[in-house]
C-alpha cells in the first residue's frame, strides 16, 4: 500500500466520523470482562479452566458491574497458541466443554443482563485444520487457493522479506507444493486467503452458526492481518523508535521493518463490509470489535470503524505500551482524543498478550509498596477516558505480574525470543479465588495447566471481599458510579494542560454537561487549580479535597468533579 493510498483512507475516515447516534447502542462505551478460558475457573477438575467454570462465577461477574464477557477462543484446537490456532470452528475444545455448555452460558448470562462475545480468528487457522491439510497436499486440489501460497524467489528463498510477529521469516516451505505458505504468527498458523470468495463465504457461515446460538458479538483477532499486498512487495526498513506497539521485547526482528505490505492494507476493507453485513442481518445490536495491533493504532482506528459498514469498535495496545513517563502518556492521549470517535474504541491496559497493568505501567509505585493505590489509579483512568473498557481477569484484584522460572514457560512467543522477551505466561496464571484452598480454588486437580502465582494468594477474591479498602471493592464502586454518569460512554475528551508535574487531567463533555478527571501519578501531594469555586468531588480514590478553587490530591490519588457543578442525570 502506497503512502498516497494510506493517506486517502485516513482522509475518508476523518471526513466521515460524525457523532454517535442517540440513544447510543449498548456496546458504545460499555465495560467488558475478558475471560482467558484456560485459567479462569476449572469446574471439571482436569486442571484447565472451562465454560462450566464461567457459569459458576456468573454472579461474581454480574456483581462487578460489567456489561458483558469476552471469551478467548473456545474452539477445537491443538493449542500451540492458546486456542488461536483453530482446527474446527464449529466445535468446542473438549477440555473447555461442549457447544451445549456454551448455550447454557449464553442463556444464564442473558438472564443476568450480561452480553457474551466470542473471540473469532478470521485471518488464519491451525495447520491441522482439514482445509489446510487438503490445500497443502497439491497445487490442484479443491482448496489449493484457500491459503496464501507463493513460489520461491529466484534464489530459492521466501518470496519477500516479511517477518512473523513472533520472530523469523513469515513463510514456511511446503515440499508437496514446492511453494511457500504465508504465516504471520506461528509456523502452525497459516494465513487464510480471504480474497477467495469461497473461503470468505465459509467464514461467514461460521459466524452465522454462532450468532444462531445467541452470541452477542465477536472480538475479531488481528484485524490488521486480514489481507496483504497482492504483489508481495518487501517491506522497507524501519527508522529508530518506530513500531512502538509491537510486542516481543526490544530486539524482536519484527520491529526492524515498516509493515507497509503485510499489515493494514486496503484489501481488508471489503472483508469488513462482509462481516458487518452478516452481523446486521441478525440484529443491529450484534457487535464486532476488532483487535488492532502491530500498527499506529490510534491514528488508523477511524478507518476500521467509520460509517455503518465496518467494525463497530476497535481496541489496541497504545495504552498498554506506555511507560509511567507523563509526557509519554499525555502525548499519546492527545493523539487518541484527536482521532477516536467517542464510544468507538475500548481502553485496554492489560490483556492475555501483555503484562499485568500495575507492574507494566507503574513499576515505581509497585517498587515503593504502593501497588494497591496504583491499581486503583489505573482502573479509574480506564473507566473515565474516552471509550469503553475491557478488564482482563484479575485486574479487578490489582494483581501484579509474577515472575516465572524458565522451565515454567509455555508460550511459543517467549520460547522464540527468550530471554529478551519473558512471554505471556505470567499474565495467564490462574485466577486466585480462595486464599485457603490448594491452587487458590482455581482447580481440584493436582497440577493445573496454568499455575497459580503464590504472590497472588494474598490478593485472592475471598480476602478482598472482606476488605472494604480492597481493589475489588473499589472496582465495584467505580463501575457502579460509572453507570450513573452516562456521558462517560460517549462524551468528547479534551486533555488538560498546565497541570502539576506527574498529573494527568482531562475533561469529558457532552451537551452542556462535563466531568473533570485528575490522576496524580506521583508520590507527593499536589494542588490543582480548578476553573471555579465550590466544585464537589463526585468520585475519588486516595486523599482528595477541594478548598475554594483548589483541588489537593494525595500520592496516587484520583478525583472526578462535575465541571459545570452538576452531574449528568442518571
Amino acid at each position: 500500500m502506497s503512502a498516497t493510498e494510506r493517506d486517502a483512507e485516513l482522509v475518508y475516515a476523518m471526513t466521515h466520523l460524525g457523532q454517535p447516534p442517540e440513544p447510543p447502542e449498548w456496546w458504545r462505551g460499555a465495560v467488558f470482562y475478558e475471560v482467558y478460558l484456560p485459567s479462569f475457573n476449572d469446574a471439571t477438575g482436569d486442571g484447565i479452566g472451562d465454560i462450566p467454570g464461567i457459569v459458576e462465577k456468573l454472579e461474581y461477574l454480574h456483581g462487578l458491574g460489567v456489561d458483558g464477557l469476552w471469551l478467548t477462543p473456545p474452539y477445537a484446537s491443538p493449542h500451540e497458541d492458546s486456542g488461536y490456532d483453530v482446527s474446527d470452528f464449529l466445535t468446542v475444545y473438549p477440555p473447555f466443554g461442549t457447544v451445549d455448555d456454551l448455550r447454557t452460558l449464553v442463556e444464564k448470562s442473558h438472564a443476568l443482563g450480561l452480553k457474551v462475545m466470542l473471540d473469532f480468528i478470521l485471518g488464519h487457522t491451525s495447520d491441522q485444520h482439514p482445509w489446510f491439510v487438503e490445500s497443502a497436499s497439491s497445487r490442484d486440489n479443491a482448496k489449493a487457493d484457500w491459503y496464501v501460497w507463493a513460489d520461491p524467489a529466484v534464489d530459492g528463498g521466501p518470496p519477500n522479506n516479511w517477518i512473523s510477529s513472533f520472530g523469523g521469516r513469515a513463510w514456511r516451505w511446503e515440499p508437496r507444493r514446492a511453494q511457500y505458505c504465508y504465516r504471520p504468527f506461528l509456523r502452525s498458523q497459516p494465513a487464510l486467503n480471504l480474497s477467495n470468495q469461497q473461503v470468505l463465504a465459509e467464514m461467514m457461515d461460521i459466524l452465522r452458526y454462532w450468532l444462531d446460538i445467541g452470541i452477542d458479538g465477536f472480538r475479531i483477532d488481528a484485524v490488521q492481518c486480514l489481507s496483504f499486498d497482492r504483489d508481495l512487495r518487501s517491506n522497507p526498513p524501519a527508522r529508530p523508535a518506530e513500531n512502538p506497539s509491537v510486542g516481543g521485547g526490544p530486539n524482536n526482528p519484527f520491529k526492524k521493518q515498516m509493515h507497509l505490505f503485510d499489515r493494514d492494507v486496503p484489501e481488508a476493507i471489503p472483508i469488513l463490509h462482509q462481516i458487518r453485513r452478516i452481523a446486521d442481518e441478525y440484529d443491529p445490536q450484534r457487535v464486532l470489535i476488532g483487535e488492532l495491533a502491530d500498527v499506529d493504532s490510534s491514528r488508523l482506528a477511524p478507518k476500521y470503524t467509520v460509517g455503518d459498514d465496518r467494525l463497530h469498535a476497535v481496541y489496541d495496545f497504545d495504552l498498554i505500551n506506555r511507560s509511567d513517563t507523563l509526557l509519554d502518556w499525555t502525548n499519546m492521549l492527545e493523539v487518541r482524543s484527536h482521532y477516536l470517535v467517542p464510544g468507538s474504541s475500548y481502553n485496554v491496559f492489560t490483556n492475555h498478550d501483555s503484562e499485568r497493568a500495575v507492574s507494566n505501567l507503574m513499576p515505581r509505585a509497585c517498587a515503593a509498596g504502593r501497588a494497591r493505590e496504583a491499581a486503583k489509579l489505573l482502573l479509574f483512568l480506564q473507566a473515565t477516558l474516552s471509550g469503553g473498557t475491557i478488564l482482563f481477569q484479575g485486574e479487578e484484584l490489582g494483581l501484579e505480574q509474577p515472575e516465572l522460572a524458565p522451565e515454567e514457560i509455555r508460550d511459543p512467543w517467549a520460547k522464540a525470543l527468550w530471554p529478551d522477551f519473558p512471554g505471556r505466561d505470567g499474565v495467564r496464571c490462574a485466577m486466585p479465588w480462595d486464599s485457603t484452598a490448594p491452587h487458590c480454588g482455581f482447580t481440584s486437580a493436582p497440577r493445573p495447566y496454568h499455575k497459580v502465582a503464590e504472590r497472588h494468594r494474598q490478593q485472592a477474591v475471598d480476602l478482598q471481599k472482606r476488605d472494604p479498602g480492597s481493589v475489588l471493592h473499589f472496582t465495584c464502586a467505580l463501575l457502579r458510579w460509572r453507570r450513573g454518569v452516562p456521558l462517560l460512554r460517549t462524551a468528547s475528551e479534551t486533555i488538560l494542560t498546565d497541570l502539576p508535574h506527574r498529573v494527568i487531567g482531562f475533561e469529558r463533555k457532552k451537551k452542556g454537561d462535563s466531568l473533570l478527571c485528575f490522576a496524580n501519578f506521583g508520590q507527593s501531594e499536589v494542588v490543582i487549580s480548578l476553573p471555579q469555586n465550590a466544585m464537589q468531588i463526585d468520585f475519588q480514590a486516595g486523599a482528595a479535597r477541594v478548598e475554594g478553587n483548589r483541588l489537593t490530591l494525595g500520592p496516587l490519588a484520583v478525583a472526578a468533579l462535575p465541571g459545570n457543578g452538576r452531574k449528568d442525570p442518571p
